[in-house]
């Protein structure tokens, strides 16, 4: 009896040496990849050749006034273009029938996974000198460059996800509302502004702070044809890639990290309102989705408004598509396989390395994610608020930020890691770290503390409560996570460009490269392949994932304990 007790004991002991362990290494990684680079942006910005300084910041309000001014003016207008074609995309995919519902959403899903650059790539395409529309049907050369397109393309390219926010809280707005107001004689135009718009008022407010950060932040866009309108962003992308200037590009960060930190805050504030709005909300009336469809005027406007969407995503794909396979030759467009050999002798190495990277950081972060949200949401440990704003941090500031702050701060010892795979892959895991840790607390929440207090008083200590009780009823949160970090990790472009060398060139690289120099067929034909991995990885985890709902437990279907 006294060997079972005492091995109990040694056996606890060990567990909990483990746990401390486990708990202090996430948090060791959480300070050195993602606070750590961020203050060494900071630092950067303030320092001198004699030490403390803020000349650079003088220079800059001295000389690029009217960058800020380029970026802030692009940022509002495209905001506000990408939030009102959201709503009306979100509700023609709510509020109308399922099948058309279905086509339109995954047109939808489609856009989630394409690569950066591909809307001012189509753009150049189809209202180019040369474009397919421009040149080929209306017979005009016009000038595609400027800001008018650069606010086209934003907000074209941030539609797509203010819209997907936004079904989702369409989808939790409780539909006996809805038919209550229709019971007192509204018309659905006025439900819609009455009732509908009013609930989703925060989340619209999200959806044009979201679009004006990732605006400011965007350096490809403006470059690739913005022509001379510059911005502060395309200022940092010359400032690192032409003149190799750490201590400008850092203060133009700062800039950027200043309105994207208030922003995070404000957006932290809205989301907890929108939970309290739809809180206790159960999306049940006697009638269905079907039951509440748009009609009048307000159809009109909303449909027309998401048909300009949804057919200028269709030109997007099928141009890219088109003109992977065909070459304009003298007036006539030909069939032609030029492209797809270019890209399997030339760059077929960056699409693998690509894939391999991506499976990396859709493993590791979604592991790291799933950890981090047990011991902050589940074990509550201390100062986990603190943890959850650092690790969240990443996807709201600007992607040159966190990729010139790893510059800064693993371009020498202890820790130099320039140069190697690990930095971009370390840099992709913890830019979207946050998504994964949202999506596994969402998860948690619908698994009752009480079967961690019951799996304890049987003998489990925490860790094997973790693994043999939690982890099987996250599956879908590991999903989630998966998904987007490989989708994030083949498309994102914003962070890494700054990070690859020559020798550890991503499939996205290339294709800046060659929209940059000209080659639109080749970027056309990258475009594609990424599309397609992409939606064949997203597609295999969807109907592994479906297969595999029914055998979950139903420990998470049990309400969590109030």
């Amino acid at each position: 009896m006294k060997n079972k007790t005492a091995g109990a004991s040694h056996s606890g002991a060990r567990f909990y040496i483990l746990d401390k362990l486990i708990l202090a290494a996430l948090l060791a990684i959480v300070f050195l990849f993602v606070l750590y680079p961020l203050l060494c942006i900071v630092k950067q910005s303030v320092t001198g050749d004699e030490g403390f300084s803020l000349a650079v910041y003088e220079s800059i309000f001295g000389e690029n006034l009217d960058l800020l001014k380029n970026s802030v003016f692009v940022a509002l207008l495209s905001a506000a273009l990408s939030t009102a074609l959201a709503v009306a995309v979100a509700f023609s995919v709510r509020f109308t029938s399922k099948k058309i519902g279905r086509l339109l959403m995954g047109i939808l899903l489609v856009s989630m996974v394409s690569p950066p650059f591909i809307s001012s790539l189509a753009y150049i395409q189809l209202f180019g000198r040369n474009g397919m529309i421009s040149k080929g049907l209306l017979g005009l050369s016009l000038n595609p460059y400027g800001w008018q397109g650069v606010v086209i393309m934003q907000s074209l390219f941030f539609t797509s996800l203010n819209a997907l926010l936004l079904i989702g809280m369409l989808e939790r707005i409780d539909l006996s509302l809805l038919q209550a107001s229709a019971d007192l004689g509204a018309t659905r135009g006025r439900t819609l502004y009455k009732v509908v718009i009013p609930l989703i008022s925060p989340s619209l407010l999200i959806c044009f702070l979201l679009s004006f950060i990732r605006s400011m932040a965007d350096f490809g866009t403006p470059i690739v044809i913005g022509g001379r309108f510059e911005t502060v962003a395309t200022e940092i992308y010359m400032q690192i890639i032409g003149y190799s200037d750490l201590h400008r590009s850092s203060a133009l960060n700062v800039l950027l990290l200043i309105p994207a930190l208030f922003g995070f805050v404000l957006y932290r504030y809205l989301m907890k309102k929108n939970d309290k709005i739809f809180a206790g909300n159960n999306n049940k009336a006697s009638g269905t989705e079907e039951d509440f469809r748009i009609k009048g005027p307000s159809a009109a406007l909303v449909y027309l408004s998401a048909a300009v969407f949804f057919v200028k995503m269709l030109l997007v794909y099928g141009s890219i598509f088109l003109n992977s396979f065909s070459k304009n030759v003298r007036g006539d467009r030909r069939f032609t396989f030029e492209y797809m050999e270019a890209l399997f002798e030339r760059n077929m190495d960056t699409f693998i390395r690509s894939v391999v990277y991506a499976l990396i950081v859709a493993l590791v972060g979604t592991f790291i994610g799933i950890l981090l949200s047990y011991y902050v949401e589940r074990r509550k440990i201390r100062f986990g608020n603190f943890v959850d704003f650092v690790v969240t941090m990443p996807y709201m500031l600007p992607g040159s930020c966190f990729g010139i702050g790893y510059i800064l701060a693993f371009n020498h010892g202890p820790l130099k890691i320039t140069g190697t795979a690990l930095i971009v892959i370390a840099n992709m895991i913890f830019k979207q770290l946050s998504i994964t840790t949202k999506a596994v607390t969402a998860s948690l929440a619908q698994i009752s503390l009480n079967i961690d207090d019951a799996a304890r008083d049987l003998g489990a200590n925490k860790l094997q409560v973790f693994k043999d009780i939690l982890l099987p009823n996250l599956k879908p949160a590991f999903a989630t996570g998966f998904v987007n970090n490989f989708t994030s990790a083949m498309i994102t472009a914003g962070s890494v460009i700054f990070l690859i060398t020559p020798g550890q060139k991503i499939a996205v690289f290339t294709l800046f490269d060659s929209i940059n120099t000209g080659k639109y067929g080749e970027a056309s034909m990258i475009s594609t392949f990424i599309i397609l991995i992409t939606v064949m990885i997203n597609v295999i985890f969807y109907i592994g994932f479906s297969e595999g709902r029914g055998r979950r437990s139903h420990v998470s279907g049990i309400k969590k304990s109030k």
